[in-house]
């Protein structure tokens, strides 16, 4: 069936049976369901769910039933995959016990139900609705949650053409482009995986687009549109943003570096530090042993005592070898510290040019 026709019946069946709720509840005219009621035989849908399956029964009968439905077999199956993706649309407005997905809904309330079962489609090709539906089964295994989403292209494609019925060239323009750029989101999603339901689903929409101008009457606008991508867009690796992560990371193992080299530096500089301490305390003992020896030697010599002259002499020694062994040490600690440090300075440069 062209879509010009098929979109003909659905049109139809929203002005009795509308797809979006009326508050938090369905909003459905019982009148036109009312026959494909037959619960506790009555002719009364009590449940939503009741509503709904009646509903879909009056669609089937609406597409495969009646005199001018269509009588290729081969579109049947995508048909139907229309008719389940309006299914799936309307059960997701609402929860329902028990149901996240057509096969749910499949197995509770067409399977064995006998309305799907005994009706004949006017095809010798399937026996009944439940047949025809069958042929679609692999196509079902998908969540309801996302049913809206191929519902929405399937209402762009009647908004296509009902602006083309009416020649309104600007509306059917924005309905093309909206469609193409739905078309591609859903393409690029990442449940579309190959031979999936949610792939066969969206190969028959993108056929009912491609093949738009099929069983219609050619009007004075233009039926061009643009062609619908075949393959998922490659996502573009934001290479800035790597090297400025890479010139990040190198400045932070730079940084890294430098406070090593820095830790490193101070480390040769304490020990050396410490070692002119040390020698200069070690002195300092020298010398007051010496000096105390100095005076032990003034006081218990009796001809020292005598010889003032003498003793005057030994201390004069006594103080100027003390300064001249400080003098002296100081400047072997200094030499021996600088030229440590400036050897250790000269390896750890090398390393921080290396690094660089």
């Amino acid at each position: 069936m062209a879509i010009s026709k098929m979109c003909g019946k659905f049109d139809t069946f929203w002005r009795f049976f509308p797809d979006k709720l009326k508050g938090s509840e369905y909003d459905f005219k019982s009148t036109f369901f009312k026959e494909y009621c037959h619960n506790n035989n009555n002719n009364n849908c009590e449940s939503d769910i009741n509503k709904i399956t009646a509903g879909c029964l009056r669609l089937f009968n609406d597409m495969f039933g009646n005199y001018g439905s269509s009588f290729d077999s081969k579109t049947y199956k995508d048909e139907t995959v229309c008719i389940m993706i309006w299914l799936g649309h309307i059960l997701s407005l609402k929860p329902h016990e028990g149901i996240t997905n057509l096969m749910n809904f499949y197995y509770k309330h067409i399977e064995n139900n006998t309305e799907y079962t005994n009706r004949k489609v006017n095809n010798e090709t399937y026996d009944s609705y439940k047949n025809v539906i069958d042929q679609v089964k692999d196509y079902m295994d998908i969540n309801i949650s996302h049913m809206s989403k191929f519902y929405e292209l399937l209402k762009l494609l009647c908004d296509m053409n009902t602006a083309y019925t009416n020649e309104n060239n600007s509306k059917y323009s924005e309905h093309v482009n909206k469609f193409g750029e739905e078309y591609e989101k859903l393409l690029n999603d990442n449940d579309n995986i190959d031979e999936s339901p949610y792939s066969k689903v969206l190969l028959v929409l993108s056929k009912y687009y491609n093949n738009f101008e099929i069983g219609r009457s050619y009007k004075n606008i233009s039926i061009d549109r643009p062609s619908l991508p075949t393959q998922k867009t490659v996502k573009k690796v934001n290479v800035e943003g790597l090297n400025e992560t890479k010139t990040t990371e190198s400045l932070i193992k730079t940084d890294q570096s430098n406070l090593v080299t820095t830790t490193t530096i101070s480390n040769t500089i304490l020990p050396y530090s410490s070692l002119v301490n040390k020698l200069i305390a070690v002195l300092s003992i020298v010398v007051a042993i010496a000096f105390f020896f100095g005076i032990s030697y003034k006081v218990n010599n009796k001809e020292l005592k005598k010889n003032y002259y003498i003793y005057a002499n030994i201390t004069k020694k006594i103080y100027v070898s003390y300064h001249f062994i400080l003098v002296f040490v100081i400047w072997i600690s200094e030499t021996i510290s600088k030229t440590t440090f400036k050897r250790n300075a000269k390896k750890i440069k090398k390393k921080m040019d290396y690094n660089i």
